[in-house]
């Protein structure tokens, strides 16, 4: 059974890694860096400050760090040097059947994808906290591509990114969770009323994410066309 999942998962990612063209090499490749979406982190930050009161402020950002502290620990901290499995770039089975992209193979180790636990702990948590489709289904796609992005590249199998995003669920959860106890103990709302969120509350200016968001992948876009094609 197990070699049965191994083997569907390397031949997945070998049909994922083997659509690679320029415009997509030069697309994934400045998609998957962490500096690219500072914008739209800071979109992110300026809509929570805008519609929260300084305290509450306070603990959505430190309850935001820690869903990434926690899905981060469990990713690298935990999963990788225990269970050791090669990224598919560092495997010698793999490693020769894979387009690499200049020369990129990432770290040693790759199971969970700390990419895909950090994404998606990072989506979870504030759709909890938000509570809007509009905010919701682009940060979603966001996540999903951002992953995709590591299979393009060949430094993830799919299930290592698969199982990164259940941790980052898990550490979405527990985050909020925490955030859920905090927010009983600084206004002593009922516990069920705090974890369903402020139904009654409507986020302002949370197309201004998804604006920076799109304006991002634009640029991306023409990065990658003007790179390839000019």
């Amino acid at each position: 059974m197990l070699e049965t999942i191994l083997n569907l998962d390397s031949q997945l990612l070998l049909a994922i890694n083997g659509a690679a063209s320029s415009f997509g090499d030069c697309f994934m490749w400045n998609y998957t860096k962490t500096v690219v979406w500072v914008p739209l982190v800071l979109a992110l930050l300026y809509v929570i400050v805008r519609n929260n009161k300084v305290r509450d402020c306070i603990v959505i950002i430190v309850c935001l760090a820690l869903a990434f502290v926690i899905a981060d620990q469990i990713a690298s901290g935990f999963f990788k040097p225990t269970f050791q499995r090669l990224r598919p770039t560092h495997d010698p089975d793999m490693a020769q059947l894979l387009h690499v992209v200049n020369d990129y193979r990432g770290g040693l180790y790759g199971f969970v994808s700390s990419h895909a636990a950090n994404s998606f702990a990072a989506v979870i948590f504030c759709s909890l906290v938000i509570r809007s489709w509009k905010f919701t289904l682009p940060l979603t796609v966001w996540a999903v591509i951002n992953c995709w992005s590591r299979m393009y590249l060949g430094v993830h199998y799919p299930t290592d990114i698969l199982c990164g995003a259940i941790v980052g669920a898990f550490a979405a959860l527990a985050a909020y969770s925490i955030y859920v106890l905090v927010q009983m103990k600084l206004t002593r709302r009922p516990y069920l009323v705090t974890w369903r969120g402020e139904s009654h509350r409507t986020y302002k200016n949370v197309n201004l994410i998804n604006w920076v968001l799109l304006a991002t992948v634009v640029i991306i876009l023409l990065l990658a066309f003007a790179q390839v094609y000019l």
